[in-house]
């Protein structure tokens, strides 16, 4: 229920879940591949999968969640949903902008942020750094399509920065 929770704020409204954990010393990441997702990662352990509905606009829609739990108050997350086509034929640019503003809320403060594309399509994304009262939250958005990806680890400044993290975020690709 938390990591629902978690990824439903961040989508939504802001992150202002509690991290006051010291980063995992040895983490060994495992080959992930989500066939309905169509990505795959490195996730630092065995994940968990969650589904829940989002109201969005006049609809539902069906959000994934697919994370990993390494210690208290640290989450490695991949998210997923399925715009609307209206909403997909919008430009990436204020759509992003959405996304970084409900990650942010009222709480959070802006450290960084950087256009990126992924893959070689050359998927629209933006890198987020975000720092809340209690955790920092590192965030990859990425527009493919109709699907809207999110590659989140929130905990300690000290490990979502560091190479640990980088290894997890650069192994998101998008497949087929």
């Amino acid at each position: 229920m938390r990591t629902r929770t978690f990824a439903l704020v961040g989508l939504l409204a802001g992150i202002g879940v509690a991290a006051h954990a010291r980063p995992a010393p040895d983490i060994t990441y495992l080959p992930f591949a989500s066939s309905d997702g169509r990505y795959k990662v490195l996730f630092p352990g065995p994940v968990k999968t969650e589904t829940t509905d989002v109201k969005a606009g006049t609809g539902t829609l069906k959000l994934t969640l697919d994370s990993v739990q390494p210690t208290e108050g640290v989450i490695f997350m991949v998210t997923y949903l399925d715009t609307p086509d209206d909403v997909a034929k919008a430009p990436p640019g204020p759509r992003l902008d959405k996304i970084r503003d409900g990650n942010k809320g009222t709480d959070g403060k802006l450290l960084s942020e950087k256009e990126i594309t992924v893959g070689v399509e050359k998927y629209p994304g933006r890198d987020l750094l975000i720092e809340k009262p209690a955790a920092v939250i590192r965030n990859r958005v990425v527009i493919a399509g109709n699907r809207l990806y999110q590659v989140m680890i929130q905990g300690p400044k000290e490990l979502v920065t560091s190479k640990t993290a980088d290894r997890f975020f650069d192994s998101f690709e998008v497949t087929k």
